[in-house]
């Protein structure tokens, strides 16, 4: 990558050389032009995978045998959007670590799930999961082809806690692609435990009747600022990730937000995005602020 050109706000997409790459680097590449900025195409030698198989290769020589599958996904972005402007960056890092670093100049990072199956996706060395729960800015999981691309943007809301990042991503997106937008919510909350990621009422006080009547609230007050953008409610009598798996059916997108976790951000996710991430082919994750602790 040129030093002189500029890359802060532009779509960041990881890739590795894998079969999957052609799906995420389309969907990275439409998703660049219809923010109007650039795509930044990265690929990572992991250090310890370098001295394993290249032994006393010179990092040089290693870097420059990686170039040509970074270059081959930046080609092909450019053949498909010839006006998109594309660059491609090469580096000898943990491909986690350089991709939650990096995705702090990123408008949002694009990133496959190889290996993020049911039992592979609870295991701490994901790096699907690692990117999700540390990255500083959007982050969106690219399984397969959107279940319908001509579908609505669908976003998980709690009625309870409802996190205007995580609308304001969604209303965007929605807007971006002309696509109707649906506000999603459960009326059954996740386990013990699970941080609060999407779609759930809780039982403390809140009646299906005075959820419904505040989702339709922030329709209507987020709608005055997307006049045109059709908005829908659906809430539905089912576990958060049932909900929202029922809406990706007929999806573009589905949209999640993610809850800091402190010094173990990088380590654990709830299990709404966990359980998502297992079931819907384009998930959208945004970082959510930790609340500051209520004064006793």
């Amino acid at each position: 990558m040129s030093d002189d050109v500029a890359t802060d706000g532009w779509v960041l997409v990881g890739v590795d050389g894998s079969e999957h790459d052609p799906c995420i680097v389309d969907w990275a590449a439409a998703e660049a032009e219809r923010r109007g900025v650039g795509l930044w195409v990265l690929f990572t030698v992991p250090p310890f995978t370098g001295a394993a198989i290249y032994d006393l290769t010179p990092t040089a020589d290693l870097l420059e045998s990686a170039r040509p599958i970074a270059r081959a996904a930046a080609d092909r972005a450019r053949d498909e959007r010839p006006d998109l402007l594309v660059v491609s960056q090469v580096l000898l890092e943990d491909p986690a670590s350089a991709l939650v670093r990096l995705s702090a100049r990123a408008g949002v990072l694009v990133v496959g799930a190889r290996g993020l199956g049911r039992v592979a996706g609870t295991l701490l060395g994901s790096v699907s999961q690692r990117v999700v729960a540390g990255a500083r800015c959007p982050v969106v999981v690219v399984r397969g082809p959107a279940a319908d691309p001509n579908g609505p943007v669908v976003v998980g809301v709690d009625p309870d806690h409802v996190e205007p990042d995580v609308l304001c991503f969604a209303f965007s997106e929605a807007d971006r692609r002309g696509a109707r937008l649906c506000l999603a919510s459960a009326s059954l909350r996740p386990g013990h435990g699970s941080a609060l990621v999407s779609a759930a009422v809780t039982s403390r006080g809140s009646s299906a009747e005075a959820a419904a009547m505040t989702m339709r609230k922030v329709a209507e007050t987020w709608s005055e600022h997307y006049p045109a953008l059709p908005v829908d409610v659906r809430i539905v009598r089912r576990h958060p990730v049932e909900a929202l798996t029922m809406s990706a059916a007929t999806a573009c997108l589905v949209v999640v937000g993610h809850r800091e976790r402190g010094q173990l951000a990088e380590r654990l996710l709830g299990s709404v995005t966990r359980g998502i991430l297992h079931e819907a082919p384009v998930v959208a994750i945004v970082r959510v602020a930790r609340r500051p602790r209520s004064e006793p």
